[in-house]
């Protein structure tokens, strides 16, 4: 049978689940806040949920395209130059207008809240901005 990647035995088929492909023994978070750890049985070819949630120090998104439980880190973000914006969760922006751009977090898990002002303004051409 084929699998996605080339041709295997058919015990070594995966499961469809809501859609997706799931190589066998391939485990994966389901639920809006991680309430649900699935798993892909290669001999049934179904998949398993069973009730979980993420561990202390962890934090239920997505990181690097992947949804689950991840380890909690400090975030960067950052601006530069003409305009730059880098946010908490890598995404990159640029923008010329001579605005100002709040970012607001309230994570009451963690009792943190904080916000982040940057402003542009023209640099010597009203066509150019920078931060």
């Amino acid at each position: 049978m084929d699998h996605g990647t080339g041709c295997v035995p058919p015990e070594q088929c995966g499961c469809t689940h809501s859609g997706r492909y799931h190589l066998a023994g391939e485990s994966f978070w389901e639920g809006e806040n991680c309430q649900r750890l699935c798993r892909c049985d290669g001999s049934s070819h179904a998949v398993q949920c069973s009730r979980s949630a993420c561990a202390p120090g962890e934090f239920c998104g997505t990181r690097q395209g992947v949804y689950g439980c991840h380890e909690q880190t400090n975030g960067v973000c950052w601006a530069s130059g003409l305009a730059h914006y880098t946010t908490f969760d890598g995404k990159r922006y640029d923008s010329q207008g001579t605005c100002k751009y709040v970012s607001h977090t309230c994570n009451s898990s963690l009792d943190l809240s904080f916000r982040v002002v940057t402003a542009n303004r023209h640099f010597r051409n009203p066509r150019v901005s920078f931060v």
